[in-house]
């Protein structure tokens, strides 16, 4: 069994991808099933989109008072 991503556009499904060449001439049965909104995937994530929004500290690797008892 293959699953197919698909949208349906003024009556006609179109597929997101391409068929497999093996299916070629074969007949193919076809159940249309519809996502719910909430599952759908949303627009890709851009590179670099929060550039500037995070930062570390100058000390993010010192060792932490609180465990200055165990370290030797």
């Amino acid at each position: 069994m293959i699953f197919l991503k698909a949208t349906c556009k003024h009556g006609n499904i179109i597929l997101d991808e391409t068929l497999l060449a093996e299916l070629e001439g074969r007949q193919l049965h076809v159940l249309v099933q519809e996502i719910p909104p909430d599952l759908k995937t949303s627009k890709r994530r851009q590179r670099g989109s929060a550039k500037g929004l995070l930062s570390i500290a100058p000390d993010f690797d010192a060792p932490l008072d609180d465990f200055r008892d165990y370290v030797k």
